[in-house]
């Protein structure tokens, strides 16, 4: 991986040093969002509205060889009374050559696969805003990292590769030039994959594979390092579209965490579902299921699955979308009978 490192960095340096950039351009996307969202059960609180507070800004240009680039940021205030003091996060920085993409990212280029069988008419529900605790595989862009991707059209059946690495597990922020960097105490480098293929029309099937080296502790390793791998299919045929995945997550087990095994999680499995239908060119519905077993360090120890269905419809005008997700949680946090039912309303405008 150190090569692989080496290579990478190389290659961007090179690009940097001996290639002139023509003057790019700004853009600046987004979606105007308002939600209202209520819940019920094992849930407390109040009825919450919610307003989007979140804008991208992009920038591109184009090298004298017919390269190109691309800077990527996003402006995400903090969730606080006030309003939040207006944060950076989501970098990315990317070089797209005939010989494949090459980018550097700060929380952002995600590579994992695990949601992308879904189907949802809104969204998929378990990546929304309400916290059901469903255990997903480990993600790189969690991390500041380097990636390389196989360009389009390279490879048969429509075959794009991906890899990934993070130097550390450190989750800050921080701008460029920066050094001596204290790493995280849980977890160190991540290397991840991900491999997508487009075999026949309206099909897609989709897979990463995530490792994490383990923290050092005392001169000893932990007793499991993080590994998770998902795969997913998506088919879409006329006005229906079906999507099926599956994950496994064998989670980071600490030393100290292996002899209290009753209470410790050795890996879970996920399996989800989801079905879409067009009803026409402005209305669509949705059905979706997501569960996730966990398995405990210690066989007698009694597991709950955590299970999520929703009921999700779309209406489109121009350029407005009008949603409404009914979705049921159980065993939320894989407690027993820790059952929640949401009902969230959106409307989103584009621009």
């Amino acid at each position: 991986m150190k090569n692989i490192t080496k290579i990478i960095v190389s290659l961007l340096a090179s690009f940097a040093l001996s290639l002139s950039a023509i003057a790019g351009e700004l853009t600046v996307t987004g979606t105007a969002k308002a939600t209202y969202n209520t819940l019920s059960g094992k849930a407390s609180g109040n009825n919450t509205i919610g307003v989007s507070n979140e804008l991208g800004f992009g920038a591109s240009g184009e090298l004298e060889n017919g390269w190109t680039w691309s800077y990527a940021l996003a402006l995400d205030p903090a969730e606080t009374a006030a309003g939040g003091a207006a944060l950076n996060d989501d970098a990315s920085l990317t070089v797209t050559t005939p010989y494949g993409n090459f980018a550097v990212c700060a929380h952002a280029c995600g590579l994992n696969a695990s949601l992308d069988f879904g189907a949802n008419a809104y969204a998929v529900i378990t990546d929304t805003a309400y916290a059901e605790g469903k255990a997903e595989p480990a993600n790189i862009d969690s991390y500041s990292n380097m990636q390389y991707h196989t360009p389009a059209g390279l490879l048969p059946l429509g075959i794009v590769a991906k890899i990934g690495y993070a130097t550390s597990g450190d989750t800050s922020l921080y701008s460029s030039n920066r050094n001596n960097i204290a790493r995280s105490t849980t977890v160190g480098a991540t290397t991840m994959y991900n491999v997508s293929a487009t075999p026949i029309d309206g099909l897609k099937i989709s897979s990463s594979f995530a490792e994490q080296d383990g923290a050092v502790v005392l001169g000893k390793t932990d007793s499991q390092k993080s590994e998770s791998g998902a795969i997913s299919a998506k088919y879409s045929m006329g006005n229906f579209t079906v999507g099926l995945g599956k994950a496994y997550i064998a989670p980071r087990i600490a030393l100290a965490s292996a002899a209290t095994g009753a209470t410790t999680v050795e890996s879970y499995e996920n399996t989800n579902i989801s079905i879409g239908f067009a009803v026409n060119e402005n209305l669509s519905v949705s059905f979706s299921d997501e569960s996730s077993e966990p398995t405990y360090l210690t066989s007698a120890t009694k597991g709950y699955d955590q299970d999520t269905q929703s009921i999700q419809a779309a209406y489109t005008m121009g350029g407005m979308t009008l949603a409404i997700a009914r979705t049921n949680y159980d065993n939320v946090g894989y407690v027993n009978n820790a059952d929640v039912t949401e009902t969230l309303v959106a409307v989103t405008m584009a621009f």
